[in-house]
């Protein structure tokens, strides 16, 4: 078996084509580094440790994969989504008051 990798510094992900040399078919793997996200919204938080909110404010990462379920059919993110798949997944946070 033979395998092409490609990583996007951008989204993380890094894509894997397989070769299957004994069935003549390809299998395309996809999987997603989390470590640098979880290192910089750490890094974000402890920076906004005591702010209060302002105009704008950057809240967190969601991941590609996981922001892609909560297109709404207008092509909007649905804020209440996005903001439950934060507080189910603290880590991922810039702004600890968000998980309130």
């Amino acid at each position: 078996m033979s395998a092409f990798k490609e990583y996007d510094a951008q989204t993380g992900i890094t894509t894997t084509v397989h070769h299957i040399d004994d069935a003549d078919r390809m299998v395309i793997q996809k999987s997603y580094d989390s470590k640098p996200f979880l290192d910089r919204a750490a890094e974000m938080r402890a920076q906004t440790e005591g702010q209060r909110w302002g105009e704008m404010r950057h809240v967190g990462f969601i991941p590609m994969a996981e922001l892609a379920t909560m297109m709404r059919q207008d092509g909007t993110i649905d804020n209440k989504r996005a903001m439950a798949w934060l507080r189910a997944n603290p880590a991922m946070a810039t702004f600890s008051k968000a998980l309130k």
